[in-house]
């Protein structure tokens, strides 16, 4: 079942998939920024860098782990050679100073190792929690998506969402997933 997104949808989709994917989220807040300011050229520069991207130069406790974790899958399974082609950091192995959209194979490592250091399901709830004002039933709404989104979905439309392909299906599934989910779990009254 294909399911389509129409074009006016496609930032409230954007918002809630990066709200829902930290390291998006973190990605977009970065991209205000012009670079992070020390050079990242030794490996260990280039993990700081990509801890101050995914979680953002101010995270504590279960964030600095989340991005430490990520940091270091990530370059478990790409070199900052592959970031910097791929989209991530500039020549500089810095990361870039707007929003790119990344090559496939950075993707896919980007959502493997996301997926490997924090669960979807919770992450989604906490941004949803916060899109409603806290009035959404939290877990009404991580039993009702934990059960429409499989991990293949969520893998598919995370690399598709890194890659700025938003008429993917599972992109489109995603989004209904976590709106239908959110309103069968936010009280009316």
């Amino acid at each position: 079942m294909r399911v389509h997104t129409r074009p006016e949808r496609l930032a409230v989709l954007t918002l809630i998939v990066a709200a829902s994917l930290p390291g998006l989220a973190a990605c977009t807040a970065e991209a205000e920024a012009d670079t992070v300011t020390a050079p990242a050229s030794s490996p260990a520069q280039v993990r700081t860098a990509l801890v101050d991207l995914y979680a953002g130069e101010r995270a504590s406790g279960d964030d600095a782990d989340a991005a430490e974790c990520f940091a270091d899958d990530l370059l478990g399974r790409v070199s900052p050679e592959e970031l910097r082609d791929g989209g991530v950091l500039d020549a500089s192995y810095r990361p870039r100073g707007t929003l790119a959209t990344l090559d496939r194979p950075v993707a896919e490592a980007w959502t493997e190792a996301q997926m490997s250091c924090t669960d979807f399901v919770a992450e989604s709830t906490e941004a949803q929690e916060a899109l409603t004002k806290g009035r959404l039933d939290a877990d009404a709404y991580a039993a009702c998506l934990d059960g429409r989104l499989d991990a293949e979905t969520i893998r598919d439309a995370s690399v598709s969402t890194l890659m700025a392909r938003f008429d993917d299906p599972a992109v489109g599934e995603m989004s209904v997933a976590q709106s239908e989910c959110s309103v069968l779990s936010v009280p009316r009254g």
